[in-house]
């Protein structure tokens, strides 16, 4: 009776290995060993990988991966698709002792090198590459708009929750996307545009968390499970948003800054580290329209200003939005002003010791505001407003094509896209939007640059491969998603 279900069940394991064979696109492989379950892993005996097939393919593309001494262990076995930014874990689904079956993880666009670790053993790297192609699109995901233009202040039709299709907004300026299809918006100064509100596509729902906040971008934890924010000028209350108490705003403190001189728009975002530079995740970073860097604490409430006039920065009318990478240790701030980013480093081995800025992307020079792709030396940006990292080191930016209340200083063909300055060697493209191209709701949506935009204000990734975007005028979110 054993042997009968033995062979049954190895019947079994090779119809399935056929299967999964026959998935893969353009399979040439074929398995054979004597032992379905395959040898144990052995650790006086290298781990070797011979080849890998498909060499291309896209989100959760079937691969095996061939070679020696894999073991016969899948929770043991790890399998990261690396560029030259970030290592993206696949999805083991079972090993026999030459042959790896994973599912390719999403990445972005371009060769990645495939790399084995067995039992924690030492990272094999194959030869060659695997070509992913990432597969993009915009969408629509929350907000009726205004076909007519923007609301009033005082309108409250410009501010009702309710379903994603129905629900209203009114200059939303920042957001932070929280995973699993939802985010969190905070607003303007302007009556009822200043309000935090809570967006979910599971429940389809908006609801206003919190009055008469004018805000702009939030920080957020590692794990999405802690939002934080502050009122753009004094007194700079912050806020704790906390998943566990249903998103409540709960006032944790305030922000000090000393020797404050101008009046409106000083601190437009709070950033938070990720835990590898941050283990507490205790700090909040900001920086001020004057100059100012610093950072808050949210266990003692206790500011410090790491410096009181950064130099290599540019003087401003407006804060500017601020986004920390962890990859190299830094931040970028955005001018829209000065058609600019600019790059703050720490001058001494910790961020309290002292910071330096230098231009980074743009060129604050007049009649510059245009955009511009290529290297880092000659793009150009229009608008540049809120921003975002991915979790492979790409920047991401919004170009705005806001004219204000007094006549401001849009330019017909320009903005309304969004840029990406690419973690790995700099180069920045336009990845959504159609160049200076407006227009009431719906706006097309679909195939990223033939999507159209109206105002992007702010973006935030949710960590799963989506960026939502925030518009101004006419005030709908978008979704970005790569896949």
């Amino acid at each position: 009776m054993n042997n009968n279900k033995n062979l049954f069940l190895s019947g079994i394991f090779i119809l399935v290995i056929f299967v999964f064979s026959y998935g893969c696109k353009n399979e040439t492989y074929v398995f054979q060993q004597d032992k379905i379950g395959g040898d144990p892993y052995n650790p006086a005996l290298p781990v070797e990988i011979t080849g890998f097939t498909p060499d291309a393919g896209r989100i959760r593309e079937k691969v095996i991966i061939t070679g020696s001494n894999f073991g016969n262990d899948p929770s043991q076995v790890e399998v990261f698709f690396s560029d030259d930014i970030s290592d993206k874990k696949a999805i083991v689904l079972s090993v026999n002792g030459t042959a790896i079956y994973c599912l390719a993880p999403r990445q972005s666009s371009g060769n990645n090198r495939i790399k084995v670790s067995v039992s924690g053993s030492s990272e094999v790297t194959a030869s060659g590459t695997f070509g992913y192609k990432a597969v993009e699109t915009v969408s629509w995901f929350a907000g009726a708009g205004n076909a007519n233009g923007n609301y009033g202040q005082n309108d409250a039709r410009g501010a009702l929750d309710g379903p994603l299709a129905s629900a209203t907004f009114f200059k939303p300026q920042g957001i932070v996307a929280l995973g699993g299809g939802q985010v969190m918006t905070f607003g303007f100064h302007q009556g009822i545009a200043a309000r935090t509100r809570f967006v979910s596509e599971p429940d389809n729902t908006v609801i206003t968390l919190q009055y008469n906040a004018y805000m702009g971008k939030p920080a957020v934890n590692e794990e999405k499970t802690i939002v934080y924010n502050t009122f753009l000028n004094t007194p700079y209350t912050v806020y704790q948003y906390a998943k566990t108490n249903g998103w409540a705003p709960e006032n944790i403190g305030e922000i000090k800054v000393p020797n404050e001189a101008t009046a409106t728009d000083k601190i437009r975002t709070l950033v938070m580290m990720d835990k590898a530079h941050d283990p507490n995740q205790e700090w909040l970073y900001f920086c001020h329209r004057e100059k100012k860097f610093g950072r808050y604490n949210v266990n003692t409430n206790v500011t410090e200003v790491i410096s009181e006039d950064i130099a290599g920065l540019p003087t401003a009318n407006w804060g500017g939005y601020l986004v920390y990478d962890r990859f190299k240790d830094c931040f970028y701030v955005s001018y829209f002003e000065r058609f600019s980013i600019y790059k703050i480093t720490k001058t001494g081995a910790n961020w309290g010791d002292g910071v330096e800025a230098a231009l980074y992307a743009g060129s604050p020079a007049g009649g510059e505001n245009r955009v511009v792709d290529g290297a880092l030396q000659d793009a150009r940006f229009f608008q540049p407003k809120g921003m975002c990292m991915d979790d492979e080191g790409n920047l991401y930016i919004c170009e705005s094509n806001f004219t204000d209340e007094s006549g401001g200083t849009s330019i017909a063909g320009q903005g309304d896209v969004i840029r990406k300055i690419s973690g790995i060697d700099g180069y920045v493209s336009t990845i959504a939007g159609r160049l200076g191209v407006e227009g009431p709701p719906p706006r097309p949506k679909g195939v990223p640059l033939e999507s159209v935009l109206l105002d992007p204000q702010d973006i935030s990734y949710d960590g799963e491969g989506n960026f939502y975007i925030l518009e101004w005028w006419e005030c709908q979110i978008c979704k970005y998603s790569i896949e």
